[in-house]
């Protein structure tokens, strides 16, 4: 999976965890690992950086667009990740700001977060 397959499937609906693990799994694949090989950390990183990459492609190039504004949101609340945040409350208008608000900035320090608008 790349970053255009990635954006084309969260517009047609598909979560931020679904496309991370199917790009885990494309490169467990395309490494030839077998099963028993497979840990948790196995390209953890690896996956990681690509949805952080992601996640600022949606927040650049479809800013208020709803479904990519549900994606973020729905993944928000589970990761830690602050491009996810960051994107979310920079970008997007969700009905539970003020909660996403308050909890980002408990997760990231004050000049992480001071751009993100109050409203």
């Amino acid at each position: 999976m790349d970053l255009v397959a990635a954006i084309k499937d969260v517009l047609l609906g598909a979560s931020l965890r679904q496309i991370a693990m199917t790009y885990r799994e494309d490169l467990i694949a395309s490494f030839g690992f077998r099963p028993e090989e497979v840990t948790d950390a196995t390209f953890a990183n690896e996956t990681t950086a690509f949805l952080r990459r992601l996640v600022r492609q949606l927040g650049d190039q479809f800013p208020g667009h709803p479904g990519v504004g549900r994606a973020l949101r729905d993944h928000v609340l589970g990761s830690d990740l602050y491009e996810v945040w960051d994107t979310l409350l920079s970008s997007f208008e969700v009905e539970d700001r003020a909660m996403l608000l308050r909890r980002g900035r408990v997760l990231f320090p004050g000049p992480l977060t001071a751009h993100w608008p109050e409203a």
